[in-house]
């Protein structure tokens, strides 16, 4: 499997904000806004040929009356993420190189340590100190690197891989 950023574009309803942040890690833009209401997620997903994730069972019975591909979307953070993945074929591996902002949809821009120098100021000095990757989001400003958090990233996917092989996909 590997992951085809071009193929999906992604539109997710106010309940899924960390499925949201799962799909930019990996690399997928995907937009996710608590103030977009129904109506305007369904125009969003239209105009732009994006795929709409929600929990919402009437939200995705609309997507059945459009143009608009939806998936509904239910469970658990990694059964929502597996069902997910499985559905669009998306590999769960978080390449920081691939990846967008978990914040904003952003894309991310690398610094190694030649040209870190961009980012002091917007990181504590000791993880400055530290580190030698870093990935900025120039939207908003948020630097990602490989830290403590990282185990916790890659125990995730793992997770998400191993649900993936166990689920079957409805189709409501």
């Amino acid at each position: 499997m590997e992951n085809r950023q071009q193929d999906f574009k992604f539109i997710v309803d106010a309940m899924l904000g960390r499925l949201a942040a799962w799909l930019r890690l990996v690399g997928y833009d995907a937009l996710y806004d608590t103030d977009i209401h129904d109506d305007e997620l369904l125009e969003i997903a239209a105009n732009e040929n994006r795929v709409l994730l929600t929990s919402d069972l009437d939200l995705f019975r609309r997507t059945k009356d459009s143009s608009v591909r939806g998936m509904l979307v239910r469970g658990g953070v990694a059964e929502e993420v597996a069902r997910v993945f499985k559905q669009y074929d998306i590999t769960p591996i978080v390449i920081p190189s691939r990846a967008r902002c978990s914040k904003c949809n952003g894309e991310l821009v690398e610094f190694a340590e030649t040209d870190k120098e961009r980012i002091r100021g917007l990181v504590f000095d000791q993880t400055f100190d530290s580190y030698n990757e870093f990935w900025l989001c120039e939207d908003c400003d948020s630097v990602y690197f490989q830290g403590g958090y990282w185990d916790n990233i890659l125990k995730f996917m793992d997770t998400v891989r191993e649900l993936m092989s166990s689920i079957e996909l409805n189709n409501e």
